[in-house]
């Protein structure tokens, strides 16, 4: 196996294991060791079927059955969700502008993710990057007064700061609304697996519990742009066959839309389930 870094702040490319194939246990081990260090991993040529996709990623942890977005699913696999801007059954896809403010998946659940490994397989000709934070790196480079701060505050994530969703199906909107309401998870979050301090906020924070909205954005400003300052950035561009795979507990990540929307761009994520999490708070004022 061969670990190549793809930026300095995180990201790896793993090569030499045939992923679609039956990795031995000590396979997996090295691959969870580089992904805690380097918090996003890609392997490339990936050739495999939804079932090879889902055996792989049961290796590492339970999946999340996509509950919290029911619409999303790939038909056949609540364990596979769609990311595509293909038509579905006539109507505009709800996936197609998905996860173009900066976020960690499912943060407005209880059970925010663990980890999603995202499988290529339509891209547009030029376009379409996703780029990546590290939020470890970012908590370790607050000041200690800061940190202090931070310490003591509940992020509170709103389902309706998701990107693009004013241009989706106002019912189903409604629905995951219902379904997702505002909920607080600690404004530093502990990695549960390899004890890491990280950073939890991100666009998707309306406000931290107890403060009101306009108290809360110039904090939640300086530390999404502290996170996401270029240096801390990992830029992946994507070819069909890529698995690329992030840590939700200690990285964000932001999709691009500079692409031609009329060419086809299909994905499927399993989303590693994360622990229960946060307590469900009245909206902001």
């Amino acid at each position: 196996m061969e670990v190549v870094p793809l930026a300095h702040a995180l990201g790896v490319e793993i090569r030499g294991v045939d992923i679609a194939g039956v990795p031995s246990d000590a396979e997996i081990d090295e691959i969870r060791t580089a992904w805690h260090g380097a918090h996003v991993i890609v392997f490339r040529d990936v050739e495999w079927t939804p079932d090879q996709h889902l055996a792989f990623s049961k290796r590492f942890r339970d999946l999340d059955d996509h509950a919290a977005t029911p619409h999303d699913r790939f038909d056949g696999y609540p364990e596979l969700l769609e990311v595509t801007n293909i038509p579905k059954n006539g109507h505009p896809s709800q996936t197609r502008n998905a996860g173009r403010n900066w976020h960690s998946d499912y943060s407005y659940t209880n059970r925010p993710a663990a980890a999603s490994m995202l499988y290529c397989t339509q891209k547009p000709p030029v376009g379409g990057d996703t780029m990546f934070c590290n939020m470890a790196r970012a908590y370790d480079d607050l000041s200690e007064k800061m940190k202090g701060i931070v310490a003591d505050l509940q992020s509170v994530y709103d389902f309706s700061l998701v990107s693009g969703i004013g241009k989706r199906d106002p019912k189903k909107i409604a629905e995951l609304l219902k379904i997702n309401p505002p909920i607080a998870h600690p404004c530093v979050r502990e990695h549960d697996e390899s004890g890491t301090k990280a950073l939890y906020v991100s666009e998707r924070t309306s406000h931290f519990e107890g403060m009101t909205r306009a108290e809360s954005a110039p904090l939640i400003n300086f530390l999404c742009a502290h996170a996401t300052r270029p240096e801390n950035v990992y830029r992946h561009r994507w070819r069909i066959g890529d698995l690329v795979c992030w840590d939700n507990r200690t990285t964000m990540h932001l999709a691009l839309g500079d692409f031609d929307e009329s060419q086809p761009r299909h994905m499927l994520r399993t989303t590693l389930r994360g622990e229960l999490s946060g307590y469900v708070v009245p909206p902001a004022v």
